[in-house]
């Protein structure tokens, strides 16, 4: 059984894959003997995470992108398909998230929240599609949020309603793709300490992290490498019969 989450010789490209949560899943496609291409537009944190990963794996590339404009993703899998040799997975991690009014809001920022957080799931999507084709199919692995399974938050209205179309787009793709063999499936994660999220230190967000907490069955916070393991599972073989689920990854969040 173990085979079947075997990564050796396939390819996985991770957006946001510099940071954070994105970080954590390239270290776990890593680690099950993938090539990884971390993206971000961050050179200096593509760097970082470079030096983090080197050595784990047959080999790690830095792309420097951002993923809502369609040229960066053409040039993104161009690039990781010339170094790399192909395309097997693609895990949609790149976003962004900071609390806003939404009677205030502009509609720049509106726009720019459904470019970054949503646009680009289908841009990444579709430029991936013609190389899964190549190799007999492919795994797509979206990261939306736990805010989508009934939650709400007064300050993430137009972060709420990307993920909400996330989960919706992964469900039609799944329909839309499973007869070439391209499984695409969503992981809802709940508080995750990152640089969107800061859990510890000194821009730690104390209100949300101690009610987390609090509220949690598993009484704490996540961390990017929980998520090592649904990130291999959901990219192997061992999930062929998976798709267009939404999977719950929030310590138990929700359930309050």
């Amino acid at each position: 059984m173990l085979e079947a989450l075997d990564l050796s010789g396939k390819v996985a490209i991770v957006t946001g894959g510099n940071g954070g949560l994105g970080l954590g899943l390239a270290r776990g496609m890593a680690n099950a003997g993938a090539a990884v291409a971390i993206v971000g537009r961050n050179m200096e944190k593509l760097e970082a995470a470079y030096e983090d990963l080197k050595g784990i794996g047959p080999k790690i590339l830095r792309v420097q992108a951002d993923v809502s404009k369609q040229d960066d993703v053409n040039r993104m899998v161009k690039e990781t398909v010339a170094a790399l040799g192909r395309v097997d997975i693609l895990f949609n991690n790149a976003a962004i998230s900071y609390g806003h009014d939404a009677a205030r809001m502009t509609l720049e920022e509106w726009n720019n929240f459904i470019a970054i957080d949503l646009t680009s799931v289908f841009l990444c999507c579709q430029a991936v599609y013609p190389e899964f084709l190549k190799v007999g199919g492919g795994k797509i692995i979206n990261i939306g949020s736990a805010i989508t399974k009934q939650m709400g938050h007064p300050k993430l209205i137009a972060y709420a309603a990307s993920k909400g179309g996330m989960d919706h787009m992964t469900q039609s793709l799944a329909a839309a793709w499973g007869p070439d063999n391209i499984q695409v499936n969503c992981v809802l994660p709940g508080l995750v300490d990152s640089e969107m999220m800061p859990c510890e230190g000194p821009r730690k967000q104390s209100r949300v992290v101690d009610w987390a907490i609090q509220n949690s069955p598993v009484r704490r916070y996540g961390v990017p490498d929980d998520f090592q393991g649904i990130a291999i599972f959901l990219a192997s073989p061992a999930s062929s019969f998976i798709t267009g689920s939404l999977i719950v990854a929030d310590g138990g969040l929700t359930l309050v």
